[in-house]
């Protein structure tokens, strides 16, 4: 009976064409080829995925793969699961950042314990996404590499890999992966959110042989060099933390990439393998593009551009990008193999001008070393040293309402010395958050700015600087009220709008009238929220009072001196 069983089941074997396995399977290996057939059944029905001579299948391409993800955040999220989901056989993700609570809203790999766990450390977010990725789908192969990819590691972490994901949000790390994946032949699937705009592109993918070109090099398409040879501007490399995001924007554009991977590994045209593997790639290329015509090729440096707001009929544009003859890294062979990643003076390149300088490390700055000024006065002060001066104001205005006064006359023209703080974020961000007493006035670009110089507005604020008047003039004295400051300080989100914007008040604002021998001056705060019209005067000594920035910003201020402010 048991021999009639054995060679009944010999006659009722199956096997699937799609899947790369050897004649003689074990039980074990059928039972996997049959779970592998259940999971992937709806993708390996797809034209694109059919069996032909060179492989035993799409999916088997897909299991064969390694894809390297450079930030998990939220491009990076919706891709790792993607690509689980659709069976790539080894995913490495790499991130140095810990998840935050405000990653949560459009991160979809993190959880909330993962910031807020008692007693334990957050959580790092490649970490985090894999072990949501592997919830998905343990079939595959996972690594976490709780680092950044920077120029002393990236040739080594990208080195197997068959196509990366440049998930990050910051200009040095886009750089070094586009140099790294045009030196290896690999291509880079990049992606970019903020507000509710996207971007997509892929550089470094490989083509048909250039025609007419005895060099043997493969034709490519452009890279990160080639769309921005010299750095782009600040207004341009603004961050989801600067700029605010939409939680589905990243997400769409995420998806788009983990699309453009698998469309990759599955035309064959991956990752770089020496000469010989040049000419196998070639050989493939031309084969792939009849065997896998069901899928349209992407032309070479196509940039897609993503409106999710302004055309909703159209939300996508496409802009091609040309490889440039004269690139740095990409423009031949030689270029490529004598660039030296480890030697590039990457801070040079991205730190020239003011504009750049905003964008390096996300425009956080924690320097204190520049807090004196060549003419020896203090331009810079830290959050502790600003704590104590609101601490002293804060006991002075209380002081004073306990004080009685002789009469109306004498409480109205008594002056205070105090410090005014000017919180230099757009009306938006300050709206969310901000420090108690903090006044409203906004830093604009000097390319950007189309307002008086002397006059900076909201919607709420009017900021205007004068000389005092000695002989005084007559003011509404119900709507006025009038203190003396000693301290004028700016604060940002990170710490760099604030220096610009201590900078320009100085220059501006007290600086235009040199020659005069009065150095007294007023700031008069209208609120224009108000009906009444309530206007504040701080009155101040040009040269005594001491105008300053705060060190670090707000974000400093929370690790600092008030952990329960907001994480902006």
């Amino acid at each position: 009976t048991t021999t009639t069983t054995n060679n009944t089941r010999c006659c009722l074997e199956w096997r699937s064409s799609r899947l790369e396995k050897e004649e003689s399977s074990s039980q074990r290996e059928c039972c996997e080829t049959r779970e592998t057939v259940e999971r992937y059944s709806r993708q390996m029905r797809l034209p694109f995925f059919q069996h032909d001579e060179r492989s035993k299948g799409g999916q088997s391409r897909l299991f064969k793969a390694h894809v390297f993800i450079a930030g998990a955040g939220g491009l990076g999220c919706p891709s790792v699961l993607y690509l689980a989901g659709a069976g790539v056989g080894k995913i490495t993700v790499c991130d140095a950042d810990a998840v935050e609570k405000s990653n949560l809203h459009r991160q979809i790999c993190h959880r909330n314990e993962d910031c807020c766990s008692e007693n334990k450390t957050k959580t790092n977010k490649a970490v985090s996404a894999i072990r949501a990725a592997k919830s998905l789908n343990p079939t595959c192969s996972y690594r976490a590499v709780e680092e950044s990819v920077n120029e002393q590691n990236a040739m080594e972490l990208l080195r197997d890999a068959d196509v990366v994901l440049d998930c990050t949000d910051n200009q040095r790390a886009r750089y070094v992966l586009s140099d790294a994946c045009a030196k290896l032949r690999t291509p880079l699937v990049s992606g970019a959110s903020v507000g509710v705009e996207g971007q997509l592109v892929v550089y470094n993918e490989s083509g048909e042989e250039e025609a007419g070109d005895g060099s043997g090099d493969m034709e490519r398409g452009p890279c990160l060099r080639c769309a921005y040879p010299s750095p782009p501007p600040a207004d341009e490399c603004g961050s989801c933390a600067e700029q605010g995001v939409l939680n589905v924007a990243p997400g769409i554009v995420g998806t788009f990439q983990a699309l453009e991977c698998i469309r990759i590994l599955l035309s064959g045209r991956c990752r770089y393998r020496g000469k010989e593997g040049e000419k196998k790639e070639k050989a493939a290329s031309k084969s792939s593009l009849a065997s896998s015509s069901t899928f349209p090729h992407r032309p070479l440096g196509l940039m897609t551009l993503f409106d999710f707001v302004q055309n909703p009929s159209r939300p996508t544009t496409c802009v091609k990008i040309k490889r440039r003859k004269d690139c740095l890294v990409c423009a031949t062979s030689e270029t490529r193999d004598a660039f030296a990643i480890e030697s590039y003076d990457y801070d040079a390149f991205l730190n020239s001008g003011i504009a750049a300088q905003r964008c390096k490390n996300n425009g956080t700055d924690n320097k204190i070393e520049e807090s004196i000024g060549e003419d020896g006065t203090q331009r810079r002060i830290t959050c502790e040293e600003l704590a104590q001066l609101l601490v002293e104001n804060s006991d002075k205005k209380k002081n004073n309402s306990n004080t009685s006064v002789a009469s109306h006359e004498e409480k109205h023209h008594e002056k205070t010395k105090s410090v005014v703080l000017f919180d230099v974020r757009n009306e938006i961000e300050f709206s969310i958050a901000a420090l108690k007493d903090a006044i409203n006035y906004p830093f604009v670009d000097e390319e950007n700015e189309k307002k008086n110089a002397m006059e900076t507005m909201t919607t709420t604020n009017v900021v205007v600087a004068t000389a005092v008047d000695e002989d005084g003039g007559e003011e509404d004295e119900k709507a006025v009220t009038e203190v003396e400051v000693d301290v004028i300080a700016f604060i940002c989100r990170r710490g760099n709008d604030s220096q610009l914007a201590r900078e320009r008040f100085k220059q501006k604002l007290l600086d235009r009238d040199e020659s005069a021998e009065n150095k007294r001056r007023t700031l008069t705060i209208e609120d224009g929220s108000d009906t009444t019209q309530t206007k504040k005067k701080f009155c101040f000594d040009a040269e005594k009072c001491q105008i300053v920035d705060v060190i670090g910003g707000l974000r400093q201020w929370k690790r600092a001196i008030d952990s329960t402010f907001p994480n902006l």
